[in-house]
């Protein structure tokens, strides 16, 4: 008895072990991921935002993102956004990655960040998606709102 006691407490302590360096890992990883992402999101938000067109945009884009209006919409969605007026400043974002396992498609890395920018009309904040596909990242959602673009 005492020697099986033994060995499960070897197990135990084993296991123990290998979740702290699991843990460990999974930390060092998430905050390089953090920090790659939000690079990423930080470098590609304002080049949009101080051209505020669809080809700038769409550069940067997922397939997904790409598809999800008609090239005419995009349009008439570029020319409406052009009411903010002349980008002035980019105030930095705030956000985070993840990965997931989705049963279709396997792993999958995403970021999600909402970002301040300052225009000529007033503020506007940004809401960005970003997914990581072979080792490149593309946004998947940019979303614009400001108290700007209300009315009318």
């Amino acid at each position: 008895m005492k020697k099986f006691l033994q060995v499960l407490g070897l197990v135990f302590a084993v296991l123990i072990v290998l979740g702290v360096v699991g843990i460990a890992v999974i930390v060092i990883k998430g905050t390089a991921l953090d920090k790659e992402s939000k690079a990423y999101v930080d470098e590609v938000a304002p080049k949009i935002l101080a051209d505020l067109r669809k080809e700038t945009l769409f550069a940067y884009s997922s397939d997904e993102l790409k598809n999800a209006a008609k090239p005419e919409e995009m349009d008439k969605l570029f020319a409406w956004l052009k009411r903010l007026g002349q980008f002035k400043e980019y105030k930095g974002s705030t956000g985070q990655a993840c990965i997931g396992f989705l049963t279709q498609t396997g792993t999958v890395t995403t970021g999600q960040y909402v970002a301040q920018a300052e225009f000529e009309s007033g503020p506007a904040q940004v809401q960005i998606t970003i997914v990581k596909r072979d080792g490149k990242w593309f946004l998947r959602l940019f979303r614009i709102t400001s108290m700007a673009l209300a009315g009318e």
